[in-house]
């Protein structure tokens, strides 16, 4: 199993760290490269691989840093590779690829960019979305359409339940309030705001979460279709 520490970086960015039981040790977008550093220090870790969700700024731009201080391989999108240009390991859904003696299943899940990938580890029950799928949320269509969109969060609704996402940001609290907007007699849903609501005056961070739970309460994922996915995008773009 794979043991993660959220790492928060920039205003509402987190960075995760990943230990496994076999000693090694990965990084998921690393946007900044101080607050990785001092935690990787203080746990006296070395990073055996950097994963890259997307191109972004704010997931990328503590890579340069990370290694000046560490040499090891930056793994991503292959469809992102003139846009990331430290990495060493090309992933899309043929990748075989293993961190700590487990397989790594790569989702392609363009919508929020072109290139945008998810990364999921399915003995320890983890899903690393970056920017395609929010707590409550999803990303902004920036370079993909809503029906490109809607395929990919196809791709994660199918996953197991008790799957735990984590996602790029801390926007649950505020994805909440448009949700209620959208369902507001969801029982679940009123449940989960509430809890977020708790989470965040404590300073607590509302993630990771289990799939089954963004089911019941994240509007995005239950629209339905592709055309009442792209009417709330819409609204949400709006709001």
């Amino acid at each position: 199993m794979i043991n993660v520490t959220l790492i928060p970086v920039h205003k509402d960015n987190y960075c995760y760290l990943l230990e496994a039981e076999d000693g090694s040790v990965g990084l998921v977008d690393p946007g900044e490269a101080g607050p990785v550093i001092a935690t990787l220090k203080e746990k006296k870790l070395q990073p055996d691989v950097i994963f890259v969700t997307h191109h972004h700024w704010d997931h990328i731009d503590g890579i340069p840093g990370l290694l000046g201080r560490h040499s090891c391989p930056v793994a991503g999108p292959f469809s992102e590779t003139t846009r990331i240009l430290q990495m060493d390991i090309l992933l899309d859904e043929d990748s075989a690829f293993e961190f700590g003696d487990e397989a790594v299943r790569v989702l392609e899940t363009p919508g929020h960019t072109r290139g945008a990938i998810c990364l999921y580890f399915p003995e320890s029950g983890l899903l690393f979305t970056g920017d395609t799928l929010f707590s409550l949320g999803c990303g902004r269509l920036f370079e993909g359409t809503p029906e490109q969109m809607w395929n990919s969060l196809q791709k994660i609704i199918a996953l197991p339940d008790e799957t735990l996402i984590y996602c790029g940001h801390e926007y649950t609290q505020a994805n909440a309030e448009f949700c209620l907007r959208v369902e507001p007699d969801n029982q679940a849903l009123q449940k989960r705001s509430e809890a977020v609501k708790a989470l965040r005056a404590k300073g607590q961070p509302t993630l990771p979460v289990p799939l089954k739970t963004e089911k019941e309460t994240n509007v995005f994922l239950r629209a339905g279709s592709a055309e009442r996915f792209a009417e709330l995008r819409a609204l949400k773009d709006r709001s």
